[in-house]
């Protein structure tokens, strides 16, 4: 009761005080009301303030979660692995201009048409069911055999050629195929003798995931260039990155290997790989002419139909020559092997391409034209790509050799235990026990091959050799065929022949094409873009123009290539901007960091003993091993030639200078003893360490995109810096 009336009276005091406090009046309540009324407004407005920042923290984490959720899709949809299996999952229908004549000329005569199992090509159709449509030519590849080259692409093919010439005569490239494309043992090689009975064994047999001529070989522009390129790569280039290089000349921007190796030595990171002298990069120019004399002889011994023909080539630079001064009568320099630079003028002629008024011309002129400068080479000839690589696997098959299409290789192992081998592989080991089997393929259909010798001559993403994944980089390139031009064709062989009569005439040319003889046909063309732009006439009566270019890590649209590739068409010849395209393929190249090929022995699947001892012949025909001989980037015509004799010769222990004429002499050019020439290969130009793994693709087309940016730029004569050479 007390508490209860000191409540109340505590309450009435208190209303009282608010009462004297606050005038009840009119006034004072249109005063307060307002007051009043913001307050409230104010507490209502802080609660949806607050209601605000509270949705506003969600609204930001879930969108923070989406864009991180939007980078890791973009980044796993940019990753190798990811394109990879994506372009595995598309079928191929991409099908060459060389093919498809091929085709209309030779129909298939009762060849399979699945791409599933294993085939043995040329071989007698057996059926595998009661329907005539799934016959096919299904085959087992042998069990054992002594050397498996893997890819049945050029490399592969002048591999298996140079080793079945060289085991009926290991000493002279003269030897024979047998009389009759009959098959014939070979067995005057002590390396290469087995017994009559053993008819599963096989001595070279060639695995090809396709077939003959499907990939890049078959597909290629059918250019052949000595001497100036090896791959994409000049020698004044190779020459610059010898450590005995000298010049007053130095370039103020050094090339992307040069930059790479100054960056390790700062950071103390040590470089295993020596640098090479310029006698190296000397014998390796050399040399590419001696492939291309090896390959004239193949084409001549073997009756190869492709369409060879002496053409000679211009190759146009984009850039400012360093010595141009602008004047037409400056072009005279000699070089090697015939050679001779052109002027801006001399270039748009020998192309066909619309030019300026005859004259000498102005330095202006020649700012604001396309092709600044450019070389001629009267060594250069024309093939076709697919006639060449199915002849080679003709000239092959002729000495006995088995080449298995649709047989891809999913795994290489070595084998731990080579005496526990199969019960019929005994009696072979009786000549040499230690070489038996030591390494095992197994291909996707699940057979098992054993082998003393594998030659990978595969692309960018076999994954059967980890130097080769880490070092090469899959790149796209793309060509069209035009609609038959006739005599709307710009690039002729009478417009090359003026123009080299016309410089014959004024004593600018000693070279022996345009001395005792003219071209054959057109020349083919080329320039110094990023992307490579080349092109050539198929040389015949319908007078089409061949025009490939682009560089790309990925495989884009149709239509996106089509409308690429005729922009750079219409660049290069203006008036043909409406000219029908009749056919557009393409291929993926194997493209390494340096631009070399990579040939050499890949030392992972050796033996500790055999790496410490890399200087002995004799051990790998004992001992065998894993070799590869791919990296051509798309230019491996002439080079493959060479590459094939070289692991030949590797495999055999034969000298390099037995096989070639004396024409290669690798002894003492780097104060060391080299009697084969795989080993300059495999000193000064191996396999990189790391190609960008896993965004190699994404990394080389954000390097392209920035080249093709300044190579524009520089078409605009806008000032920009020059780039470091990437190869």
């Amino acid at each position: 009761m007390a508490m209860t009336m000191a409540s109340v009276l505590s309450l009435q005091h208190r209303k009282l005080a608010l009462t004297n406090f606050i005038p009840l009046n009119k006034l004072s309540l249109a005063r307060c009301l307002p007051c009043s009324l913001a307050v409230v407004q104010g507490t209502s407005a802080t609660r949806e303030t607050r209601a605000r920042f509270s949705t506003s923290g969600k609204t930001t984490s879930s969108g923070k979660a989406s864009i991180l959720g939007t980078s890791l899709l973009l980044l796993a949809t940019l990753s190798d692995p990811f394109i990879t299996a994506l372009e595995s999952s598309k079928e191929d229908v991409n099908v060459s201009y060389w093919k498809m004549n091929a085709k209309k000329q030779e129909p298939d005569a009762g060849h399979a048409t699945t791409t599933k199992g294993c085939r043995l090509r040329n071989s007698p159709r057996k059926e595998t069911s009661d329907t005539a449509n799934d016959a096919t030519y299904l085959h087992s590849p042998p069990k054992y055999s002594r050397v498996v080259i893997v890819g049945g692409g050029m490399a592969g093919l002048h591999t298996a050629l140079c080793l079945a010439e060289r085991m009926n005569n290991p000493h002279s490239q003269e030897a024979c195929p047998p009389k009759d494309n009959h098959v014939r043992r070979m067995s005057r090689n002590k390396f290469f003798s087995h017994k009559k009975e053993e008819a599963l064994d096989a001595q070279i047999i060639v695995l090809e995931a396709s077939e003959i001529g499907n990939g890049a070989s078959g597909r290629a522009k059918g250019k052949l260039r000595p001497g100036d390129r090896i791959e994409l790569l000049p020698l004044e280039s190779l020459e610059k990155n010898a450590y005995d290089y000298e010049s007053k000349d130095t370039p103020d921007v050094p090339s992307i290997p040069v930059l790479m190796r100054t960056i390790k030595t700062s950071l103390g990171i040590h470089d295993t790989t020596p640098r090479y002298p310029k006698a190296v990069a000397r014998e390796l120019y050399d040399a590419t002419y001696v492939a291309l004399e090896r390959l004239r002889d193949v084409v001549n011994k073997y009756n190869i139909d492709c369409d060879w023909v002496e053409t000679g080539g211009v190759e146009a630079s984009i850039f400012m020559s360093e010595e141009d001064d602008g004047n037409d009568e400056g072009a005279e320099e000699e070089m090697d092997y015939d050679c001779r630079i052109l002027s801006s003028q001399q270039v748009d002629r020998l192309m066909g391409r619309q030019t300026v008024s005859s004259g000498t011309a102005k330095e202006a002129d020649i700012k604001h034209s396309l092709y600044k400068w450019g070389e001629y080479n009267p060594n250069c000839a024309g093939v076709n790509p697919f006639g060449l690589t199915v002849g080679l696997a003709d000239a092959i098959e002729g000495w006995g050799v088995k080449i298995y299409e649709y047989t891809k290789v999913a795994k290489l192992e070595k084998c731990n235990d080579t005496s526990s081998q199969n019960a019929e592989g005994s009696a072979r080991q009786s000549t040499n026990t230690s070489c038996k089997g030591k390494y095992k393929l197994t291909t996707k259909e699940g057979h098992v091959i054993h082998c003393d010798h594998v030659v990978l001559c595969t692309g960018a993403e076999s994954g059967l050799s980890k130097r080769l994944s880490r070092s090469l980089i899959p790149i796209y390139t793309w060509m069209i065929a035009t609609e038959p031009l006739y005599e709307k064709c710009p690039l002729t062989k009478e417009v090359a022949d003026r123009v080299l009569s016309e410089l014959s005439s004024r004593g600018q040319s000693s070279t022996k094409q345009q001395t005792s003889s003219s071209p054959h046909a057109a020349p083919m063309c080329g320039d110094d873009h990023f992307a490579l732009n080349y092109w050539r006439n198929n040389n015949n009566k319908e007078g089409r123009l061949l025009f490939g270019s682009l560089c790309d890590s990925f495989s884009f649209p149709p239509m996106f290539i089509s409308w690429r590739l005729r922009n750079a068409l219409t660049e290069v010849y203006p008036h043909l901007s409406n000219v029908r395209f009749d056919h557009v393929w393409g291929g993926k190249l194997a493209v390494a960091l340096n631009s070399m090929p990579i040939v050499g022995r890949d030392v992972d699947y050796d033996d500790d003993v055999e790496r410490r001892d890399m200087s002995s012949a004799s051990k790998f025909i004992t001992e065998g091993g894993v070799w590869y001989n791919t990296g051509f980037a798309g230019h491996g015509i002439v080079p493959t030639a060479l590459a094939g004799s070289v692991i030949a010769n590797a495999i055999l222990g034969i000298p390099d200078r037995l096989t070639l004429n004396n024409a290669i002499n690798t002894e003492g050019i780097d104060g060391m003893h080299h009697e084969q020439l795989w080993h300059l290969f495999h000193t000064y130009f191996p396999p990189s360490s790391w190609n960008g793994h896993p965004y190699s693709r994404a990394g080389s087309c954000a390097t392209f995109l920035l080249y093709n940016l300044f190579d524009w730029l520089e078409k605009k004569c806008l000032p920009v810096p020059r780039l470091p050479e990437i190869w």
